[in-house]
């Protein structure tokens, strides 16, 4: 590797170039997937990346693409974590919620029964 002017220079193959363009298209493709606004498929196109990330990283043996991709990862496992809380909490909110108005509705029946007498 060659240091010029504050930016690292790589001796690159052919087929490092290839690899590098390749590379790019996938994680541009990547970008647009992830900016969807469904959750599910947001959830489905992360693990992919999660997966692609955990491949690329057994054929690295540069440490400050290694680190990146370890960034990265750290960052698509801890979305993912969000991701399955929300769905937690959507659920424990809709019983919570449902409780709330079977209780409410309840009283409201018991006032008027008591109201009849």
């Amino acid at each position: 590797m060659i240091i010029h002017n504050n930016i690292f220079c790589m001796n690159l193959t052919f087929t490092d170039i290839l690899d590098a363009n390749l590379l790019r298209v996938k994680y541009r493709e990547y970008e647009g997937l992830m900016r969807t606004s469904k959750t599910k498929e947001l959830l489905g196109t992360v693990k992919d990346f999660l997966h692609f990330v955990e491949r690329l990283k057994s054929h690295v043996s540069s440490t400050v693409l290694m680190r990146s991709l370890e960034e990265q990862e750290r960052v698509a496992k801890r979305l993912i974590t969000t991701i399955r809380v929300r769905y937690l909490l959507l659920f424990l909110y809709k019983r919570v919620i449902q409780n709330l108005i079977n209780r409410l509705v309840s009283l409201m029946r018991s006032l008027l029964i008591q109201l009849s007498f």
